[in-house]
């Protein structure tokens, strides 16, 4: 093995990191190899970091290493440059780093322009964590929609945002409920957490006897395969993963030098999946 590239993430089997991992083995070259660095069993500050540090004492040491929704303290970034190995994280942003993610601040500005053009005006937001490490995308997602929303005269009450732990499908199911008991005249949600916990906000609504879309209209995010198949089929964001798959690695191999001496921020456009449930 003569370029050994570092991979890093809270949890590298499962959800959007595996999905990242997966596709980025599609583009391994002969002579090049990956090293995990996975998180799951302890997430705090201090284990990432002593994790992470601890890459670079690897042999060989890697020649790039890529976060995946990881966000890397000061010090960590400080002792990479000094050892002369570029970071690039995926769908996280840091100073002295490099960034590759879809543009989730597009994604949903795109979202509340689909919803309010259909004429819903009281819209809630189901998104990921946004004050915790790996929120980047949860915050950018909600600001767009913010924005989004602000363009037709409407506004996000406080009391319309639920946060969730693990985009999951019971989180969803969890999410939805609690609107319908405290929001009788909700009109709309956007799922900002994905898909997979779109589908358990479907169950809820179903359970509940709420017809989708016609009282109430579900937008997804990521196209992921259960969107096209849900009852409805979900409408949602879908996320140019190959791309950006692409693009790390090519950074991480190719442009190792450049990026070290100037970290580069790159995004990419989503693209609006239009199907049954809005």
């Amino acid at each position: 093995m003569n370029v050994k590239i570092g991979i890093a993430s809270l949890s590298l089997g499962t959800g959007f990191p595996g999905v990242m991992y997966g596709l980025m083995k599609k583009h391994l070259r002969p002579g090049h190899g990956f090293t995990e660095c996975s998180m799951v069993l302890e997430k705090t500050p201090e284990h990432v970091r002593s994790r992470l540090l601890a890459l670079l004492e690897t042999s060989p040491r890697p020649k790039a290493v890529v976060g995946i929704c990881l966000r890397p303290d000061p010090a960590t970034l400080a002792a990479y440059r000094a050892a002369g190995v570029p970071l690039v994280l995926i769908d996280e942003e840091v100073e002295g780093a490099t960034t590759v993610a879809s543009d989730n601040f597009a994604g949903g500005l795109l979202a509340a322009r689909h919803l309010a053009l259909a004429g819903r005006r009281s819209i809630a937001v189901v998104s990921g964590m946004m004050h915790l490490d790996g929120g980047y995308n949860a915050t950018e997602r909600v600001k767009g929609f913010r924005k989004g929303l602000a363009e037709s005269g409407l506004t996000l009450p406080p009391e319309l945002v639920i946060e969730v732990m693990n985009y999951s499908r019971k989180d969803g199911m969890d999410a939805m409920a609690k609107l319908l008991d405290e929001h009788r005249k909700l009109e709309a949600v956007f799922c900002a957490a994905g898909d997979v916990c779109a589908t358990g906000m479907l169950s809820t609504a179903r359970a509940r006897g709420v017809l989708v879309p016609q009282q109430l209209a579900l937008l997804g995010y990521d196209d992921n395969p259960l969107a096209a198949t849900s009852e409805p089929p979900l409408s949602t964001l879908r996320q140019p993963l190959e791309q950006i798959a692409s693009e790390v690695y090519h950074l991480a191999t190719v442009e190792t030098a450049a990026i070290l001496q100037r970290p580069r921020k790159v995004l990419f456009d989503p693209t609006l999946i239009t199907r049954s449930s809005t």
